[in-house]
Order: structure tokens, then sequence, then C-alpha cells
């Protein structure tokens, strides 16, 4: 769904997103986040079409719900009907105080009534309508509504040959293996911090019981209070989550069980294809190898190898011949420069190199 140009008046009258205020579940709550990320200025419109809902929500009559989306759907049943109707023609009365004087230099004045105005009269109605009757009844003081200013993020990449290490403002911090990128808002928010990423990174987590630290990778949603933990989140690769030091809990959208909590030393393996979800034990040596400029390859196929290398030393492969396809690698390098792994690798894989510039061609025996 677009909501690139949405109003307030537009999220107020959306089936979907009353649906959500009035009945929020994962499956919206996700929905909606998706519908954010991607359009991350409608943000505060959406919060202050939402203030406006919950404004007219009672809970001392516990029927308003149900009548107040009913008025709604009354709305949008009747707004239908208007939109088969091209215009309506109707006379205008000023009230100001030359009325009388312009009684009949207004009488033929048309006023053309199409369907969003309908629908921003419809949010007017109900509002004032509801108001004043549960205002008469109930006096409940009415809800304050925070204009909150749009959501400024931040976005930190490291480029295939580098490494980069950020201090968040609230102490966490994060190693950005090459190739991988953070994003966040400013500072986070008050009562949560979320990062989005893509590619993999180390998280040392600073404890704060009051805001949750969040990662998130597609549909899976790492979230711990303070710990250390790994995250690797490659395109077309399995996403891999692996718990160093303390607990976290990761929610997983397509899966049964959505929730799996990991213990110190425990790793999820999480296919995004199949839905597939896998809890075993890691080793750490080899999982956080990366962070202490050391390269591991233990039984690793072709591909994961390759592209360890293109993002480690910013340089693209090109093959000539076909490997093995039983074909997995073996070593460990240590700070070592590019030609030197390639020279380990070349005899027990098999094959002949070449470096030209960023190019690097494989000849396979």
């Amino acid at each position: 769904m677009d909501i690139s140009k949405y109003t307030v008046e537009d999220f107020a009258l959306n089936r979907e997103f009353r649906a959500w205020v009035f009945s929020p579940s994962q499956s919206l709550n996700k929905y909606w986040e998706r519908l954010f990320e991607k359009y991350p200025a409608q943000v505060k419109n959406a919060k202050i079409a939402k203030e406006i809902l919950l404004n007219l929500n009672y809970p001392n009559h516990q029927f308003l719900e149900r009548e107040y989306l009913e008025v709604w759907d009354r709305i949008d049943r009747e707004t239908e009907e208007w939109e088969k109707k091209k215009t309506k023609t109707v006379k205008v009365v000023s009230l100001n105080s030359q009325s009388l004087l312009g009684k009949y230099e207004n009488s033929g004045k048309q006023i053309v009534w199409f369907s969003q105005e309908l629908r921003v009269a419809g949010i007017l109605l109900v509002a004032f309508s509801l108001s004043l009757i549960f205002g008469l009844f109930f006096k409940k003081e009415p809800v304050k509504t925070e204009y909150i200013a749009d959501a400024v993020y931040e976005e930190y990449s490291a480029p295939p040959g580098v490494k980069s290490t950020l201090t968040m403002q609230d102490g966490s911090k994060v190693l950005l293996n090459s190739g991988s990128s953070v994003r966040f808002i400013k500072n986070f928010e008050e009562d949560k911090r979320i990062i989005y990423l893509e590619g993999e990174a180390y998280f040392e987590v600073a404890k704060d019981t009051l805001r949750p630290f969040s990662v998130i990778t597609g549909e899976v949603t790492t979230t711990a209070l303070g710990t250390s933990f790994n995250i690797s989140a490659y395109r077309h690769e399995v996403l891999k989550i692996a718990l160093v030091e303390g607990k976290v809990a990761v929610d997983v959208v397509q899966t049964e069980d959505s929730r799996v909590l990991l213990e110190k030393g425990e790793a999820l393996k999480i296919n995004t294809n199949s839905g597939e979800v896998k809890k075993e034990m890691f080793d750490s040596e080899l999982v956080i190898a990366w962070t202490k400029k050391k390269i591991i390859f233990q039984r690793v196929k072709l591909a994961e190898a390759v592209r360890i290398l293109e993002n480690w030393y910013g340089v693209k492969f090109r093959f000539q011949n076909t490997p093995s396809p039983d074909l997995v690698l073996y070593g460990v390098f240590q700070d070592e420069t590019l030609e030197n792994i390639l020279e380990g690798l070349s005899y027990s894989a098999r094959f002949q190199y070449k470096i030209k510039n960023d190019e690097v061609i494989i000849i396979f025996k």
C-alpha cells in the first residue's frame, strides 16, 4: 500500500489503520512497521490520526469501540453511494453579518462534494457527536495530542575491504563487518533502542532495563537488555544469530512459535526462504573471528568463502571452469594478504589464480 501522500484524515479513514489502532496484533504491528520504515515522513501524520481516534475512545463505555466502528462503516457505505453521483448542488447561506444582504447574491452558488470531502466531514461529524454525547455523560478529560517531530535516522556502512566500529549514544558498541550497514533513529527513542542491520555486526549492548535493545533484520527481531551477540544477515544466506554473553529473545514472524530464547553459547539459524529455524551450540572463536582480523574456513562452501573474501578485500571473483559441487574449504588466516590466502587455498582446492586490480580470476584444474 502506498501511503506516501496520506494526510491525517486518510489514516483515520483507512480500515486497516483503524483495525491496528483498536485491535493491534503482531501481524498488524509488523505490517505498519514495514510501511513506516518505507515512508518515515508519514509517521507524524499517523501518530496524530491515532491520537484523534483514541480521543474518541471512552473506556467507561464498553460498547464504544464496536459502535464507533459501525459509525465509520456507515460513513464508508454512504460515501460509496455518493461517489456514484458526480456532484450535488446545495445553496450556501453565509453566516456572517452580511448574510441578509448577500442572501440572493449567494443563492446560486454551488458546492461540489467529492468523496474525500465527505470522508473528512465524516471525521468531524463523528468526533463532534461522540465527544459531545460521551462528554456529557462521562465527564472525561480529553487526551492531549502530542505532535512528535519526524524521526531523524542515521545510517552507517562499512564498504567492502573496511571494518567500522561505532559507539552509540547509550554506550553500546557496534562492530560492522565489511559490506554491512546499520540504520537507527538518532539518539534512539525514549522507551526502546532499535537498529536495522544489513550484513554482519557484533553488538556489545549497554544495560538499560527501561529501553530494550532490538536488532531488526528483515522478518527477524533480536532483543536484549544488556548482552553481546553476533548477527550475520547477508542476502541469499542463512541468517545466523550467536549469543556470546547474556540472554536474547528472537522473534521470527513466519514461524508458529514466533519467539525463541537464547542462552549464552547458543546460536539460531534461520532460513528466511523456507522458514526453517534451528537452535544449536556454536564455537565463539569461529563466529567472532572476524572481529579479531582472523578468517577461519571450516568446511566452508565456495560461495560463502567468495562472499567473505570479496567483502574483506574489496574485490570481485570470476571463475573459469566449474569446480566440484562437493568442494569445501579449510584454513585459518590471521591478518593475511589476499594473495597469501589464495596461495594457501589453491593447493587443497586445486585451482590457479590471477589478481588484476580489483578482480580475482580463479581457474579450476
